[in-house]
């Protein structure tokens, strides 16, 4: 025991470092969007997006900052300490994995001018893996049956250790399905964002990179992208273990990128609603609500995308009384 000391040490003292990282970035990111989260979600009229933002913003803190300190010498038990902060662990991830597909859900939902087969295509990956998930959690993550939690101690040093008895194979089971949910709604976002591209350069006949960047960034691919990233390392996790440094590494990309993720995917998604909801524009809001433009606002445009305050003639397509308003949030047109 006594030849392994230096390297149990060194392995605790990487795991220290990795929950100081962990918990100053979720922190940091929190306090750098606090004054956005009062701007799009407080001081605004409270809907069901409101209350998912609630979940995933609070529930995924909590979850993240318990995740990062425990395991470390910074909480040392005692167990009764140990076991709660394993348990709420445990149980909250998954309440937050839910949300937060249901929010990517809607959010493809919206790009596909609300398509019902595209939802109901997606609710069919996303439901029974959700159900397994909870079935898992249950039998699995119970403190009389498969779990336990310790209070190790390394030369001076205390801290709380978790062990769960869970077949590898019932955990790929759920994590593969999150993966292709999550890969499917990439593939999803990126036709729909390419979709509007190919409209906008046969309205135009030019190549606009620049708007083309702008739609990837309006459209969140990025978000998209990583949440597939997380799954992808849920999977990894589960299968590589003969690296003991390894799942450290990845644990932090995981907590850092994940957490964030998707309480910054609806601020960005009400924040740009806002701002062409102020022109009185009528829009999708992203998530498969439209609102109501006056009368006298509705502005018809083509795939262009020339703002109202620009200094430009507004020049509406017209063919056989139909008119294509641009949906600028979801990336879709429609005809009214």
């Amino acid at each position: 025991m006594s030849s392994d000391l230096p390297s149990v040490l060194k392995l605790l003292q990487l795991n220290n470092y990795t929950s100081v990282v962990i918990v100053t970035a979720v922190t940091y990111d929190y306090f750098l969007t606090l004054s956005r989260e009062i701007d799009y979600v407080w001081c605004k009229p409270w809907t069901w997006i409101s209350t998912m933002f609630v979940l995933v913003r609070y529930v995924g803190l909590c979850w993240a900052i318990l995740s990062g300190l425990i395991g470390s010498t910074f909480v040392p038990g005692p167990m009764i300490v140990s076991t709660a902060s394993f348990l709420a662990i445990y149980w909250t991830f998954p309440i937050f994995l839910i949300a937060a597909d249901l929010v990517m859900v809607m959010r493809v939902y919206a790009m596909w001018n609300q398509s019902k087969w595209i939802l109901s295509f997606l609710l069919l990956i996303c439901v029974p893996q959700t159900i397994a998930s909870f079935i898992l959690a249950g039998i699995y993550y119970n403190p009389n049956t498969y779990f336990s939690a310790t209070i190790d101690q390394v030369y001076t040093f205390s801290f709380c250790n978790g062990f769960i008895k869970i077949p590898s194979s019932l955990l790929l089971g759920v994590a593969i399905p999150r993966f292709v949910l999550s890969a499917v709604l990439l593939i999803l976002a990126v036709i729909s964002t390419l979709k509007e591209s190919l409209e906008l350069y046969k309205a135009t006949k030019l190549w606009q990179p620049n708007q083309y960047m702008q739609r990837l960034l309006r459209d969140g691919i990025l978000y998209f992208l990583v949440n597939m990233l997380y799954n992808t390392h849920d999977i990894i996790t589960t299968v590589v273990t003969t690296n003991a440094t390894l799942p450290i590494y990845l644990a932090t990309f995981s907590y850092i990128a994940i957490c964030p993720l998707v309480p910054r995917f609806i601020i960005s998604v009400r924040e740009l609603y806002d701002q062409l909801r102020n022109r009185s524009w009528g829009v999708d809001t992203g998530f498969g609500v439209f609102s109501q433009p006056s009368q006298d606002a509705a502005i018809a445009v083509s795939f262009t995308d020339v703002m109202p305050d620009q200094d430009q003639t507004m020049v509406g397509v017209m063919d056989e009384a139909e008119v294509i308003q641009l949906d600028a949030l979801g990336g879709n047109t429609h005809r009214v």
